[in-house]
């Protein structure tokens, strides 16, 4: 199958594709002129990786298992110039680096240059997560560089939709929030909440999620008992089915959701800040995969 995938050409199984990057590395293995030792110094990081962030501690127990077994798999490189830059297997080559091994057996591919990122964001989602952040920007540079629609990019990714809108909604929050996101000091549902609120509210809120540690559900809870409308006559306390109703629905869209009812009729206001996160909302309401 995968020899009759390559017969249509490389950029189909790059592009289209959410086959693992080890699987596109299994079929260009059986050319073995695709091969070749590089030295390490000419090699440099991919310009678009979207991780940021490598974990010291987890690059040198890849050095220590490489120094015992051997590299497995060859890396991904591009060559431009006299130089490679790295398309997939960053993590393979700091290790190399940390060992001082002088050059890396790598396979040498022509891509462009929407398929070097979206190969590299492959890789890095299917083999090491990267942080909810990380990968929210990687995204945005698919959306903004080349002009991709969030379907576009499920589809690179083998996400979908709803998902990658709900990932990119994240760069909605400050930045110091979406720093508490990357250090671990909120999570994804804490990060949802707050985009669900704005203003003085929200910085209320992750402040005492900060400090009383709240977690999503009682989180969930603080934001339904917000008085809407501060300042003007209080209104009559809502039922608590209705309050738990609102709490759901809250937590599933990932956005303000008031429920106004009376005798036994009523209506749901459901707020969204930008046409995607409309599409994001319609996409979960309609259950759209």
């Amino acid at each position: 199958m995968a020899k009759k995938v390559l017969g249509k050409g490389l950029g189909a199984i790059i592009t289209t594709s959410p086959t693992p990057v080890s699987d596109f590395e299994k079929v260009l293995l059986q050319d073995k002129e695709r091969v070749v030792d590089i030295p390490i110094n000419v090699i440099m990081p991919n310009p678009d990786q979207p991780r940021v962030h490598f974990d010291a501690a987890e690059i040198a127990g890849l050095a220590q298992s490489i120094q015992h077994v051997g590299l497995l798999q060859p890396i991904i490189v591009r060559k431009q110039g006299d130089e490679y830059f790295i398309v997939a297997g960053e993590r393979r080559w700091r290790a190399f680096k940390l060992l001082g091994k002088p050059t890396i057996k790598a396979i040498v591919m022509n891509t462009t240059e929407e398929q070097n990122l979206t190969l590299a964001l492959i890789e890095n989602i299917q083999r090491t997560n990267l942080d909810p952040i990380e990968e929210a920007k990687a995204y945005k540079m698919l959306a903004t560089r080349f002009k991709l629609k969030q379907s576009e990019i499920a589809d690179r990714v083998g996400k979908d939709r709803a998902t990658v809108a709900n990932i990119m909604r994240l760069l909605n929050l400050p930045e110091h929030m979406q720093e508490a996101l990357q250090d671990g000091r909120i999570n994804v549902g804490h990060a949802k909440l707050l985009l669900g609120v704005s203003g003085d509210d929200q910085e209320a809120l992750f402040d005492r999620i900060i400090q009383q540690r709240l977690s999503v559900r009682e989180v969930e809870k603080a934001i339904a008992e917000v008085p809407k409308t501060p300042g003007k006559k209080k209104k009559r306390a809502k039922d608590a089915h209705i309050r738990k109703l609102e709490e759901e629905l809250i937590s599933f869209l990932g956005t303000r959701v008031e429920i106004r009812h009376s005798a036994g009729k009523g209506r749901i206001e459901i707020s969204f800040y930008s046409l995607d996160d409309f599409e994001r909302i319609v996409s979960l309401i309609k259950g759209d995969r």
